[in-house]
């Protein structure tokens, strides 16, 4: 029993045929062996996408340890089908001080112990990367991991929501979001096109130009009086700033709750704060929503970025001289590649508000 009977399951192997970009790296790196004789300790949420990562790794002979570095219920089939094949999940800390690479998800290896190269895949993450002592690649800035963030975040909430709250339709329910950045910008566009009525908040006054630009009204995210009318008299309010802790520290708690708001994270952290119980916020406070769904993000969304983060570990394994201590870009070739060859996997999806940002329009 191994990882490698695991990836030979017929769940897994079908999981792998929806994924057609990470399946062509699995077939370039079973030839090429890009990470031969590499220790690789992944972060990513152990469900069945991820491992087809694992898979990738494995093809380019590297040594996998798996973590299990974020606790959620979409994990548990997975961990308990690891289990019966003798697959070792570790503790995040002993992950981190056994391998020498980290292909890392919000720093959370890179916390427990400086490895000698990383590729990272999340904001918060390069945040923490950019003061350790060690070569990054970020996947985090490239347009392929945009098509998760415009699409992704957003219609992972929206499932979540019908999954947890089955009875109350979102049409009509008035939205307050907490940021524009990229995720942000996604998420605002997927739940107007659902039909709930959004306005976004964000401290920057860049973000809320181009949201007012995207066509949704804006408040900035400070104490102000209209902010705490907007937040009696809203159904629903979104924390997707990349700030941990930030909505509890910046606003007084009390205006969150006043109006009986159903309060939601999208962070890839807690973004209320000690302020607010676990119970206080839909699914938890710990993990993105979406984190509830037994597929988080839909494959046709988070193919891409997967294979842009494998890519980002190839890219520091197979040309390590190019990479000093310090985070650096995805290569722009392996970006080229990943948005034409998504491109051709989905023909049909709707690039309104992002065709232009990805070279797609």
């Amino acid at each position: 029993m191994s990882l490698q009977a695991f990836f030979e399951t017929p769940a897994q192997r079908a999981e792998k045929e929806d994924l057609p970009l990470l399946r062509a790296l699995i077939g370039r790196y079973a030839d090429e062996r890009p990470f031969q004789g590499a220790r690789v300790a992944t972060s990513h949420i152990l469900v069945r996408n991820s491992l087809v990562v694992v898979e990738a790794l494995v093809a380019g002979g590297a040594e996998v340890l798996l973590c299990d570095a974020f606790r959620s219920p979409a994990a548990d089939p997975v961990l308990a089908e690891l289990e019966a094949f003798g697959v070792p999940v570790l503790l995040v800390a002993q992950a981190a001080q056994a391998a020498d690479l980290f292909l890392d998800v919000n720093a959370v290896l890179g916390r427990a112990h400086t490895p000698k190269g990383a590729a990272e895949v999340t904001r918060t993450g390069v945040f923490h990367y950019e003061h350790i002592s060690c070569p990054v690649v970020s996947a985090d800035d490239c347009r392929a991991k945009r098509i998760e963030g415009f699409f992704g975040t957003g219609d992972g909430f929206l499932r979540a929501w019908r999954q947890l709250r089955p009875s109350k339709a979102l049409e009509g329910k008035r939205l307050l979001q907490f940021g524009y950045g990229k995720i942000g910008r996604g998420v605002a566009h997927q739940t107007r096109k659902a039909g709930l009525q959004v306005t976004v908040a964000d401290v920057g006054p860049a973000a809320r130009a181009q949201a007012e630009q995207d066509g949704f009204a804006t408040l900035a995210a400070m104490p102000n009086p209209v902010l705490k009318k907007a937040l009696q008299d809203s159904d629903i309010v979104i924390a997707v700033t990349g700030r941990p802790g930030v909505l509890g520290a910046s606003l007084p708690p009390d205006w969150l709750r006043a109006g009986g708001a159903v309060l939601v994270n999208l962070g890839a952290e807690d973004e209320y704060g000690p302020a607010f119980g676990e119970e206080e916020i839909l699914g938890g406070k710990g993990v993105p929503l979406n984190f509830q769904l037994a597929q988080p993000t839909l494959n046709r969304y988070v193919d891409a970025p997967l294979a842009a983060h494998l890519l980002a570990l190839e890219a520091l394994m197979t040309d390590p001289g190019a990479y000093d201590v310090g985070v650096h870009p995805l290569p722009l070739e392996m970006d080229r590649w990943l948005l034409t060859e998504w491109r051709k996997a989905w023909p049909d999806e709707d690039l309104t508000g992002i065709g232009e940002e990805l070279g797609l329009a």
